[in-house]
């Protein structure tokens, strides 16, 4: 039904318009008019049109410039522009297709070629729409896919065990707590989220012996409990996916400390990477509540004044500070029960040696 589409008519002589829009009536389209370049530019602002019909020579703003203008805005790039003109002119017409009209009608016209070239136009930005439907759904379902994986592995990591993936997606929603605090835009705070999950994927490639050994560790062990974090950065820095661009520095940065005395490129202040300095706080706050098989947490007093002393020792001093002025946030955060996903379950409790050696050998060479 063509009363779904709505069309903008523009043009300064008053019987062009009327015969446009009684020939567009009488084929069921809704109409609006502007009767010169400037109103059409308003108009088009305001409300939705599917097509343009435009004269070129108009007072005030000719087609020509309007349409440049229609073609930068964001919410009227996309409309066609058809445009209307008794001129047979080679250059005008050229130049109309230069500042983007998708076509252009001769005067005198038939009303049986105008309503084809418009229908015709219409079903192309029909198909146009669905298409980059099409796509921006494909790259939802890519994008989910990914942040579904970094979750699972960054639980894997972490030591293949329920809880511990419940402390990467807590360990996330404080990085993207903190991140918007701090007043990073959303969707890059939301991008920091998800790669936040794999801030310890390179204990994949520490020995379980090490990693979850519950007596002090030697200087060797020490040692290659720091490497993770190299290790991580190396699985991941080959990657185009944006995610795992960010990961990437997360995984090298997340345990460098604001004085200069972290691992494993001893940064000091503000040559940490902020993914760095706020997934360090979001990472420690968490590891220290949290209770595993193989540690104590500690109480939530002890947490919150060893965090407070960590002030430009560990920790970026305006992050720490955002971070106690909104504590009763981040103490919700980690006291509220996180829905877990399938991925949370059968992984975390189905997963052998073999499936392990198997994961590990996909990140060192697919990602």
């Amino acid at each position: 039904m063509n009363n779904k589409y709505t069309i903008l008519v523009v043009d300064d002589i008053e019987e062009n318009i009327k015969i446009v829009v009684n020939m567009l009536d009488s084929a069921g389209y809704q109409t609006k008019i502007a009767r010169d370049g400037l109103t059409a530019l308003r108009i088009s602002k305001e409300e939705d049109f599917d097509l343009i019909l435009m004269d070129i020579m108009m007072p005030i703003m000719g087609g020509l410039e309007t349409c440049r203008y229609l073609k930068v805005e964001p919410k009227t790039a996309s409309i066609p522009v058809i445009f209307i003109t008794a001129s047979d002119d080679k250059n005008t017409l050229t130049k109309a297709y230069n500042v983007g009209g998708s076509d252009y009608i001769r005067k005198p016209f038939f009303k049986e070629e105008l309503l084809a070239r418009i229908e015709s136009r219409l079903k192309l930005r029909d198909y146009e729409k669905n298409l980059e439907y099409k796509v921006q759904e494909r790259t939802k379902d890519i994008y989910a896919t990914q942040v579904q994986l970094m979750i699972t592995l960054g639980g894997i990591a972490e030591g293949h065990s329920p809880e511990t993936y419940l402390h990467v997606r807590r360990v996330a929603e404080f990085t993207y707590r903190l991140a918007i605090l701090y007043g990073m835009p959303q969707e890059e705070a939301l991008q920091l989220k998800d790669a936040s999950s794999l801030h310890d994927i390179g204990k994949l490639g520490v020995r379980e012996s090490v990693l979850h050994k519950n007596t002090a560790l030697d200087k060797k062990e020490y040692k290659e409990i720091q490497e993770h974090a190299s290790i991580g950065a190396g699985m991941l820095q080959h990657s185009e996916l944006p995610l795992f661009k960010i990961a990437t520095i997360v995984c090298m940065q997340h345990h460098e400390k604001y004085n200069g005395t972290g691992y494993p490129k001893k940064l000091k202040g503000e040559e940490i990477h902020i993914y760095g300095r706020i997934v360090a706080i979001a990472d420690v706050f968490d590891a220290l509540l949290f209770r595993r098989a193989y540690k104590h947490g500690w109480s939530e007093s002890e947490v919150l004044s060893f965090m407070k002393e960590m002030r430009g020792v560990h920790f970026d001093p305006q992050l720490i500070d955002i971070f106690f002025e909104n504590i009763d946030d981040f103490l919700s955060i980690y006291n509220s029960n996180i829905k877990k996903i399938e991925l949370e379950q059968g992984i975390a409790k189905g997963l052998n040696k073999t499936k392990m050696e198997i994961i590990k050998g996909w990140l060192l060479q697919e990602i």
